[in-house]
């Protein structure tokens, strides 16, 4: 199939009139100006974008149109085989709810048993972000695809099961995980972690994304 442009060019040699110049002329206009919007989004190699920024305008937006699935797992391992400080009878598996209110996401998490509590994440005033070319895509027109993670950062709080793991100097960590291109949109991030830390404890939960909440 031959480019667009190519094919207006045919066009107008056919029919060379002042209407035809007009139209080819508007054409041409209308392919330069998407060629340049497609490549505003594009990417490079080796490509690196580590800053710290404002949380407002379009990043408070992605982050407020982020849905989160019902499903979130405890991270458990070697390491964790004598328990988790602060946790009393760690499960892997939880059921997941989060609701926003004003400045705040509210994480409700549930296990099996019926026991659960709040993790609660008060907006930060900056998010970092971290967008890298880790060099394991191929090149299809528009760039490398980029791995993504946009973090906030925020002193921990919580309640029921979590009581003992929040307040004080315990912190907070929500990392959204994304792939895409040189501009970010909510679709491009596909799992969360949620980090507590600090003298008090310290674990994981993570979990996917997903736009219809399931």
């Amino acid at each position: 199939m031959r480019a667009p442009a190519k094919i207006i060019s045919g066009f107008f040699r056919k029919f060379h009139t002042p209407l035809a110049a007009i139209i080819f002329g508007a054409a041409f206009t209308l392919i330069a100006a998407q060629g340049a919007l497609a490549c505003a989004c594009c990417s490079n190699t080796a490509w690196r974008n580590v800053e710290i920024e404002k949380l407002e305008g379009s990043k408070l937006a992605l982050v407020s149109e982020i849905a989160f699935a019902k499903a979130a797992k405890l991270m458990l391992g070697e390491a964790n085989e004598d328990g988790i400080k602060g946790v009393v009878d760690p499960e892997e598996d939880y059921t997941l709810s989060m609701a926003r209110q004003k400045d705040r996401m509210v994480f409700s998490l549930r296990d099996a048993k019926g026991r659960g509590g709040n993790l609660t994440l008060t907006l930060p005033k900056t998010i970092s972000i971290f967008e890298v070319d880790p060099r394991d895509s191929k090149d299809e027109g528009s760039g490398p695809l980029l791995y993504k993670e946009w973090k906030l950062n925020t002193n921990a709080a919580g309640d029921g099961i979590f009581r003992a793991t929040t307040g004080g100097n315990q912190k907070m960590t929500l990392v959204l995980h994304g792939r895409g291109n040189g501009c970010t949109d909510s679709g491009q991030f596909s799992h969360w972690s949620l980090l507590v830390y600090g003298p008090a404890g310290k674990y994981t939960f993570y979990g996917d994304l997903d736009s219809r909440g399931k």
